[in-house]
């Protein structure tokens, strides 16, 4: 497949060349350019703020083609807005399943005191925003994350309240109020605990030496939801995913012996204490929580901000957002949460088993 031509390239070349005055075809603007852009990219990539920015409005993004709850995701900001200063254009425009449209503009928010999270922003900025919402006669939507806990919330400007000159929301509210359930985010249950079980092949040596070590095979390796094989391939790869990203703790290598002989070796995960036990399943986590944690293992390190995109496999979260999805060994409840809002009618938690 040919490439696609470097348009984006060019368009900076292009503005680049207009700025300075000089002619796209002289070889000396080439140098020019390429020595103005090392100098403002290794401004950009220092500029912590500014990667945040950028890999937070990529993670949502891919969180939403992730979880396949939409028809179109458009980026919104992609060029120059007229008249300057008076519109804003949002992140994105995404078009959802029943047709309706929503200009969406990502935050990331991070303080790392616990008890201060409260996202704010001018009322300026969003007078930008509302005022091309409008003139697009599109609802305007902010999607904040809340990197100190790896939340996403999805809210609306009225939602913010005047606090201290700016408009102001808390993180306790904007869950309160959220609408990310609408691009298919769900809380998810099931039956704890969740295993990954090495079974050794007991036609081969596994006895126990007397230094405690032992030689063995591995047999084959099977996923259990308590005591179920899980066998279905679709099945398995939705256990991994919640195991790995959930909220649940691992507890393990767990070796099980009888007779002096390693039967198997186990990895389980469990929540930290019941809170439902007189249900049959226990809350293993959000999606949006999960895959920021995922996004997480692909863009940052103990540095920071390493990568601001990640590859994204559309449709990654989409089993778990279907309801018509016929779990067989693993069961599965989907929690779909409502925004409570005082000026509306206040809508329950809903579940899809």
């Amino acid at each position: 497949m040919a490439e696609s031509p470097p348009i984006d390239l060019l368009a900076l070349f292009s503005r680049f060349g207009r700025e300075q005055k000089l002619s796209l075809r002289d070889a000396a603007s080439h140098d020019a350019f390429l020595a103005s852009a090392r100098e403002a990219l290794g401004s950009a990539v220092n500029n912590d703020t500014l990667m945040h920015g950028q890999r937070t409005e990529n993670m949502f993004a891919a969180l939403v083609v992730s979880l396949g709850h939409y028809k179109l995701l458009n980026r919104e900001d992609s060029g120059a807005v007229r008249p300057l200063g008076q519109f804003q254009a949002p992140d994105f425009r995404v078009v959802m399943n029943d047709g309706n449209q929503w200009l969406v503009e990502v935050k990331n928010f991070f303080d790392a005191e616990p008890g201060r999270q409260v996202f704010d922003v001018t009322a300026e900025y969003l007078a930008r925003l509302q005022s091309y919402s409008d003139v697009m006669r599109c609802p305007l939507k902010l999607a904040i994350y809340w990197a100190r806990w790896r939340i996403w919330t999805l809210i609306e400007p009225s939602d913010l309240e005047p606090r201290n000159g700016r408009l102001a929301i808390d993180v306790f509210k904007a869950a309160r109020v959220n609408q990310l359930a609408a691009l298919g985010d769900r809380t998810i249950g099931t039956t704890p605990p969740l295993k990954f079980r090495l079974l050794v092949d007991t036609e081969k040596p596994r006895e126990i030496k007397e230094n405690g070590e032992v030689a063995f095979t591995i047999a084959r390796a099977a996923f259990y939801s308590g005591e179920e094989e899980i066998t279905d391939p679709a099945e398995q790869q939705i256990a991994w995913m919640l195991a790995d990203l959930g909220d649940w703790e691992c507890e393990g290598p767990l070796p099980h012996i009888s007779d002096g002989k390693l039967n198997s070796i186990e990895l389980m995960w469990a929540p930290r204490e019941r809170s439902n036990s007189e249900q049959d399943f226990e809350m293993i986590g959000t999606l949006s929580t999960m895959y920021s944690r995922h996004y997480a293992t692909q863009t940052l390190n103990e540095q920071g901000v390493v990568q601001t995109e990640a590859e994204v496999v559309p449709g990654w979260f989409a089993p778990l957002v279907a309801s018509n999805l016929a779990s067989q060994a693993l069961p599965l409840w989907r929690f779909i949460l409502q925004p409570n809002r005082p000026d509306k009618a206040v809508l329950e938690a809903t579940s899809e088993g």
